[in-house]
């Protein structure tokens, strides 16, 4: 059997189209929440300005760091 006769099989197989519409549901929501989260981040900057944006920034790239600190080694015990 060829390669090809074996894909034109799998793509009838009821369970990969589940599989591949619920893949393109993730990707999709995926895809949106990037979308969004960039028009997001444009509003604030434009809102807060250069200076309040780049307070901000500096803010969270301080609780990121500890949050990751914090929580490290905590994944393997829970």
């Amino acid at each position: 059997m060829s390669i090809l006769k074996k894909v034109v099989k799998l793509k009838h197989h009821s369970g990969f189209r589940k599989y591949f519409a619920n893949t393109s549901w993730l990707l999709g929501e995926r895809v949106l929440r990037m979308v969004v989260s960039l028009f997001v981040g444009i509003y604030v900057a434009r809102y807060l300005g250069p200076e309040g944006f780049g307070l901000l920034s500096y803010t969270l790239s301080f609780v990121w760091l500890f949050s990751s600190l914090a929580s490290f080694g905590l994944d393997d015990i829970l």
